[in-house]
């Protein structure tokens, strides 16, 4: 009897993928992993339009694998040889899908995976330097803004209320709206940052959950 059940991978994977885009790139698969890149090419360019470049696939620990990326000039052409399922190669069908850039789950950006990223981590060390960060930052707004508070102050007379003290009062008032704004940003911020970390931790407790809750498989008896 089938089952729909989805794996954990599959379950945390499903949604941040980004759909696919129409590209003039194509992945052939299956390839001999001792085919040289130049001798495919010339193959594929015998039987093919527009074939424009041929580049090998790595896997994540930077081995050869059987993918193919091949390159066409335009995305009709490519387009062309995924209607048929396959590219020959060396006599061979070699099945063919779309090509996907590399796409990054930290940053959501595709031409890189999670592991090359340039943005940091935000571990719980990393919070807490965020955490450290935003207040020294806040405690250096509001030191600036009390000493130029403090200064129109010693500059103004202690008499009625002139129209020249309004004048000095203004500027300052205008630096105390400029911090509340700036101080609005960063929570603003703050914010997007913490919530990247409460969906890595729920990511992690969805996963474990699922984890817990797999059901073995019996083992067979060889009968």
């Amino acid at each position: 009897m089938s089952s729909k059940h989805q794996s954990p991978r599959q379950s945390l994977n499903a949604s941040p993928l980004p759909e696919p885009k129409p590209t003039k790139s194509i992945v052939a698969s299956k390839v001999p992993t001792n085919a040289d890149a130049n001798v495919i090419i010339k193959d594929l360019r015998h039987n093919y339009l527009g074939v424009e470049q041929v580049t090998r696939l790595y896997d994540k620990d930077g081995k050869v694998n059987s993918n193919v990326r091949i390159d066409f000039t335009s995305i009709k052409l490519a387009n062309a040889a995924l209607s048929k399922g396959y590219v020959l190669i060396d006599g061979k069908q070699c099945p063919v899908r779309t090509y996907q850039p590399p796409f990054c789950h930290r940053c959501h950006t595709e031409g890189h995976y999670a592991s090359n990223c340039s943005q940091k981590p935000l571990t719980e060390q990393r919070l807490r330097d965020l955490f450290q960060q935003q207040q020294q930052q806040l405690e250096s707004m509001m030191n600036a803004f009390e000493s130029k508070w403090n200064e129109r102050l010693l500059s103004m007379k202690t008499s009625s209320p002139t129209n020249d003290n309004l004048d000095k009062v203004i500027p300052v008032l205008k630096d105390l709206t400029s911090i509340c704004q700036q101080f609005n940003q960063q929570n603003v911020q703050m914010q997007q940052k913490f919530s990247s970390v409460i969906n890595h931790l729920q990511d992690i407790n969805l996963q474990a959950s699922v984890e817990q809750t797999r059901v073995p498989f019996p083992e067979q008896n060889g009968h």
